[in-house]
């Protein structure tokens, strides 16, 4: 730091350097009668920003898990002490479930209609909720099931699975030896097909409430479309939605650039074609639509004769 000995008028008339060019600071008071003796400190060479932010804290806030320290006291034991606790565990995991799900299914049988609904709202779900048509599958097959509890999987919607497979398969595991909680993947899958009702092609399908169907299929572009690409997949959608009991659910990004898309080629026809007019007669619209109403042919408007 850099300190200078002047008085108040010197300091009020400074001469200052900015780049090369010398610039005369006038003094907003009249400061020559005053000879009183005044200090003027500046920093030089440090660099030093004032008045500066203190830097940004981008750290997450810290979860209950990173809160809780590591348990220091615990005793090492034997791996197979692990092995068996873990098993214990999912045993009683899988009675809990089995115990849960008969209360439901007792419910179901011995309230009426009304009184299972608030049940159901009670504890925190619909009556017609799928959650409530699986536990009730669950506890029906508690009598069964809860012998062999140390062979079923902990989470619920496996156990529910399991109940889905063929009984003769499932007598069969039991009588071969064979646990339960092996039953998964493809196979499990494959057995479950097996009892799926044939009566109702909609069996394996959801209800989209959004849409109002069942979604069955996907619709796929095999290449990228443009303008007129699109207008023929319109008219072709819209002749199946005509003849089948089906819908086309196109999201509304694609449908908002599409309606952009034609306002921009609508307000350049309007500006450059203004020698011709719209000729509706001349429109496709579909082939149902042509045969009712003629269309003619449109004539290029720079045909060469």
């Amino acid at each position: 730091m850099q300190t200078i000995e002047t008085t108040a008028a010197d300091a009020a008339s400074a001469t200052t350097t900015v780049g090369n060019a010398a610039l005369h600071a006038m003094p907003s008071v009249k400061l020559n009668q005053i000879n009183a003796r005044t200090t003027v400190s500046t920093d030089v060479g440090k660099g030093k920003p004032r008045d500066t932010l203190p830097p940004m804290d981008y750290q997450p806030r810290l979860s209950v898990e990173l809160a809780e320290s590591d348990d220091q006291g615990l005793v090492r034991q034997p791996r197979a002490h692990y092995v068996g606790e873990f098993k214990r565990g999912i045993e009683k995991t899988a009675r809990a479930t089995l115990e849960t799900c008969r209360v439901v299914y007792e419910a179901s049988r011995m309230l009426d209609s009304y009184e299972f609904q608030n049940f159901c709202k009670e504890i925190g779900y619909r009556d017609s909720s799928s959650t409530i048509r699986k536990f009730i599958a669950i506890g029906k097959v508690y009598p069964r099931f809860i012998q062999y509890a140390e062979q079923l999987p902990s989470s619920w919607t496996n156990i529910y699975q399991i109940t889905q497979i063929p009984a003769d398969h499932f007598e069969e595991m039991l009588k071969n030896g064979r646990r339960l909680d092996q039953l998964k993947g493809s196979r499990l899958q494959t057995l479950i097909g097996n009892t799926r009702p044939l009566n109702d092609l909609c069996e394996p399908l959801k209800f989209n409430s959004d849409v109002g169907g069942f979604p069955f299929a996907k619709l796929v572009s095999l290449k990228k479309f443009d303008d007129v690409d699109w207008r023929a997949i319109e008219k072709a959608m819209s002749e199946l939605e005509a003849r089948l009991p089906i819908k086309f659910v196109v999201p509304k990004e694609l449908l908002n650039i599409v309606e952009q898309r034609r306002l921009i080629r609508y307000q350049s026809a309007k500006k450059h074609y203004t020698h011709q007019e719209f000729k509706p007669e001349t429109w496709d619209m579909g082939e149902e639509a042509n045969r009712t109403f003629p269309r003619e042919e449109p004539t290029p408007v720079n045909a060469k004769k």
